[in-house]
This record gives C-alpha cells, structure tokens and sequence, in this order.
C-alpha cells in the first residue's frame, strides 16, 4: 500500500542508449516522500540528468516502472503524463527562458500545461492566474523586474525567473537539473537557500542534481549517489563520508 506522503517511485529503471545499449541508468529502485529535500550527486555522466526525466516522465524507461501517487507512467497516455507534469516544477541548468519576452511572460510559460495552445498563444490567462504570477515574483523578489526582457538579467536572476515559473505551477514536486552549474559559489548557495525555503514554506517534495557536495551536505535532508548509472548510496548526510566521497569522484 502507498504511504500518504510517498509521491514518485522508481523500480528497477533502467534508461538504455544506442546500439550498444549502454546504460545511463540501470536498475534503479528509489522512493520519494513528500518533505524531502533531497540532493543527487555523481560525476558528469553518471545518470543524474536521466534520472530526473525519468521522475517526470520526458525520458521513458527501457525497463521497470516509474509512478507518481500509485500511477505507473507506462499505463498513461500523453494527457495523463500531462496531468502529472502539472505538479511538477522543473528548474533547468541552463534556464530554458525565452530572450525576447518579460520576466512576466516567462513565469506564464509555467502555466502552459493547463491551457490549449490556441489561450497560450493568445495569453489568456485568468486575473487569478496573473496575480499568481505577481506572487511568485515578489517571492523570489523579482517583481521589480516584471516587464524587463529576460536576456537583460544575470545569471542568478535568470535562474530566480526559473525557479518563479516552477512555483506559478503550484506544485507538489520540485525537480531541478544542475540548477546552480553555471553560477559563482556565491549566488549558487543563495539559489539553494531560496529553493530550501520555498520547499519548507509548501512542504514540496525537492529533488536536485548537484555536483557541489558542499551543497548537498549543507541543504539536503537526504543524498541519493549515482555511479555509472547505479545507486552507491542512499541514506542522511551525515552518513555521506569523505571515503564515500571520494570512492565517487575517485580521488
């Protein structure tokens, strides 16, 4: 039976490529609960990316089976995933903004998977709709620079336009893909402080792939390690040890 709090499960994925069928991640077995924050680590190329489109449902399983609130994906037709995918933010390494439009139009785009394409398009939206997206950006504080044209912002403010357009969804699920790869040390540890306290506010489940285990270490409630595409630690940060580490990175 489901616990009321568990949200997404991953068992035995495994997500192959190519001819050679290699493996970006084999035999995954991993469960989520509502009120975790939990952080992925592992080299480049270790499976962390494919992991979270897995949990989504953008990248499908060559084997096992991925569910969200006991509703395996492989038994969903587009609009069911779609349905699923409402409830879940993404926050990308790389921002996934479009240039050309305001801050604003940007934090609309997180409400495109609950309109036709022809309301998108037009930007139908309701006044309870455009008042939520006022509200997400005053949260990540923001709201200033509403009407300014996206590529006019830093990184760091782009990547608060991201994190806005994840919130506007309202969201059960946090996902984040290297959320912080491309920023200082500085404002990465500002963007995750912003993340951590959006996820306590609204006791989100929040899962983000880092490579900074300083990070994870820091804001994590529980690291999840991939190596070659497997599993080779599950457990609370204070179990996550130098040697662990260093087994990962091999150093």
């Amino acid at each position: 039976m489901l616990c009321k709090d568990e949200l997404i499960t991953i068992t035995d994925g495994t997500v192959t490529y190519g001819r050679t069928e290699s493996a970006a991640i084999e035999g995954v077995s991993l469960t989520f609960s509502r009120g975790e924050f939990v952080c992925v680590l592992g080299k480049t190329g270790a499976g962390k990316s494919t992991l979270i489109r897995t949990l989504n449902g953008l990248e499908p399983l060559s084997k096992g089976t991925v569910s969200y609130q006991n509703q395996s994906y492989d038994r969903l037709d587009d609009e069911g995933l779609r349905r699923i995918r409402r409830n879940m933010g993404m926050i990308f390494q790389q921002h996934q903004l479009i240039p050309r439009l305001s801050v604003l139009q940007n934090v609309y785009t997180g409400l495109f998977g609950y309109h036709s394409t022809f309301q998108n398009v037009l930007g139908l939206f309701s006044k309870e709709e455009k008042l939520k997206a006022q509200e997400v950006l005053e949260q990540v504080e923001l709201l200033p620079f509403q009407n300014q044209r996206a590529d006019q912002l830093s990184g760091g403010q782009k990547q608060r336009v991201g994190i806005a357009r994840a919130l506007v969804q309202s969201p059960y699920v946090f996902l984040g893909d290297e959320p912080v790869a491309s920023l200082d040390p500085g404002t990465a540890d500002r963007i995750f402080l912003l993340i951590k306290q959006i996820h306590e506010e609204q006791k989100l489940l929040t899962i983000v792939n880092v490579h900074s285990v300083k990070l994870a270490l820091r804001y994590a409630t529980r690291i999840v390690a991939l190596k070659d595409g497997r599993v080779v630690f599950d457990d609370v940060p204070e179990k996550f040890t130098e040697e662990i580490e260093n087994d990962l990175y091999e150093r």
